[in-house]
Parts: structure tokens; sequence; C-alpha cells
């Protein structure tokens, strides 16, 4: 990287080898749907799928960390690639959860100066998924917990996770939210949901985090929303007016504009266009909130560097996303 310090990859995905083998038993979502010889389907619902490679770094370790060599990435925070346990409806998605999680924690175990963990969770019952994610922060060391905008077909705004909330804000560990299983049927024609449409699902699920009150209740929770604050840039000046004209049909629970609140959102840098970031910071005054995520294997990690590298941030800014935020949301110890 030259001059540049060394990048924390915080948005990268996997699929470990137990995950695959024990969805690929299943005849229920999530099931594994064998592609051709070197690619595999994972559906998360009738309406929902996503290709994967057998020998690129979705599912091979070996081609991760080469994507990271060639990228100049020194430490990936790896979470599971989607979709996730969530999507069992029925009473084993917490045990697909552990199983994501240990083949996680053999990664981190394997290569622990290259990787740190993600959790995932699959909120079937409450009972299991706490001591699950206390298991994952306590036993396995892990620094966050992914979830989805939709988890079992409902929002995660709701108070049924307020517990999961709970446990994150009073660990200071980060809640990191990633496009999964959507719930409109409609993005599965022409698969435009994982073209775009997972990207409005990140936004409007934002949006109902801050409109339900939740952020209220935990004011210290700390909150990544991907891909350059997803639509949020665009339209967060009609999200205020809106919402103050209108504060009894919108934000009846909220003391703030959703604009305040999203002052404290996170985000990573991933993003196909340079000028896009650069205006993203600049209308969120975000430098000091985003940090990099290259969202591999969706999008290969070098090419995030190099669009990152066109924005013509000074070497100070880009420090900033590549490593230093990353230190600070994650408490990364060095």
């Amino acid at each position: 990287m030259g001059k540049y310090i060394d990048i924390i990859d915080v948005q990268s995905h996997f699929l470990p080898e137990k995950w695959i083998k024990a969805v690929s038993e299943r005849n229920e979502y999530p099931i594994v749907e064998k592609f051709d010889a070197e690619k595999i389907i994972i559906h998360g619902a009738v309406h929902d799928k996503l290709p994967y490679h057998t020998k690129k770094s979705a599912v091979n370790i070996k081609a991760k960390l080469r994507e990271m060599d060639e990228a100049g990435i020194s430490l990936t925070l790896l979470s599971l690639s989607p979709p996730g346990p969530e999507c069992a409806y029925g009473n084993d998605s917490d045990e697909l959860a552990v199983i994501a999680n240990d083949g996680i924690a053999e990664i981190v175990t394997a290569f622990p100066d290259r990787f740190s963990g993600i959790a995932s969770l699959g909120f079937s019952d409450m009972r299991k998924s706490i001591p699950e994610l206390s298991r994952c922060f306590d036993e396995l060391n892990f620094a966050g917990l992914q979830m989805f905008p939709y988890v079992r077909g409902k929002g995660i705004e709701g108070e049924e996770f307020y517990p999961v909330y709970e446990i994150l804000e009073k660990r200071n560990k980060p809640l990191i939210l990633h496009p999964g299983s959507p719930v409109n049927k409609d993005y599965s024609n022409y698969n435009t949901g994982a073209l775009m449409g997972y990207w409005f699902d990140d936004a409007i699920c934002i949006i109902k985090l801050i409109l339900s009150g939740m952020l209220d209740k935990f004011p210290d929770l700390k909150i990544l929303c991907p891909h350059v604050w997803s639509l949020l840039p665009y339209l967060v000046e009609r999200i205020d007016i809106q919402t103050s004209r209108f504060p009894e049909f919108f934000s009846a629970k909220i003391n703030k504009t959703p604009g305040e609140y999203l002052e404290k959102i996170y985000t990573d840098c991933n993003n196909f266009s340079p000028e896009n970031i650069s205006f993203s910071i600049n209308k969120m005054n975000g430098i000091g909130r985003m940090m990099f995520g290259s969202d591999s294997p969706f999008v290969k990690a070098s090419f995030m560097v190099e669009t990152l590298m066109k924005t013509g941030l000074t070497e100070k800014d880009l420090n900033k996303i590549l490593f230093e935020n990353a230190v600070k949301f994650f408490n990364i110890s060095l």
C-alpha cells in the first residue's frame, strides 16, 4: 500500500465448510443447490438465492487470503455470507447459528493474525439465541453481531430484539447490518434484489430503527449501516423534512430529526463510484465514521481499494477509512 497503513476490512463474508455441509443436508430453507461443478446456489427462500463459486473467496479460505494479500488487507472481520440461519423457520435455526459460528471460529483460530469473527444468530428462541451471543463474545472473542434487515420475515426494530441490543450496548459490541434474505418476493424477478433491492432494505431498516424509538432506548449502541450508508445520503433531506412536517404520521416516537440520529451511524466504503463515496462523506459529515469494507466475495477486494483511491481524499482521511476508524469502532487491540 505504499504510504498508506494496513487495511482492516470490516465487511467480508465466507461460507465455512461445516455450514455448507449442514445446509446441503436440508430439504427446507436455507438449502444448497449445486449449479455446476464449481458453483453452488444457496436459497434463503423461494424468492431469494445467491450464487457462490466453490474455488473462490466465498468458500476457499486460501483464495480469501490471496484476495486479502492482493488488496493489502491485513485483518478481516469475517462474517457468514447470506442467507443466514434465521432463514430456517423451524426450531433448528439456533442450532444452525452455532454451526455457522463454530465454522467462523475455526478460521479465526487457524489464522488469528488475519481474521476476527462476527457472530450470527438464529432467533427461533431467545432462550437459545442470547446464550449463543454470549458464547460468541466470551468464548470465541467475536467482534460484533451481523443482522439482516428482516429476521424470520419481521423487521428488526421490534421490542423482541431488545435483549440482543441490550447485550451489544453493555458489551460495547457493534450491530453490523448487511443485506439478507428479503421479504419482497418481486426481488426474484430478474434477480433485482441482489442487483439493487437489498440496498433499499438496508436504508429502510435504519430508518425504522430510528422511527421506532429504538436508538433512544439504546443510545450507546454502535451500528454499522453498510454500503456508504446505503441510499440514505440521497434521501436524508426528504426524510428530515417530511418527518418534521408530519410528526404524528412518521415520528411520534423520536425527539430529534432522523438526520441527527444518523450522525452516530457508521458505514463502510463499499460503492462502485468514487464520486458517490466522496459525495456521501460530505453529505453525512462522515469521514470519521466510514471504514473499509470490500463486501467480498460479492465485490473483489482490490477493486474496492482502487475505487477508494480514486476519490482524491487526503492521505490522512484515507488512513481513517482504511484503518483508524475500524480500530476505534471495534476496539481492536494492536
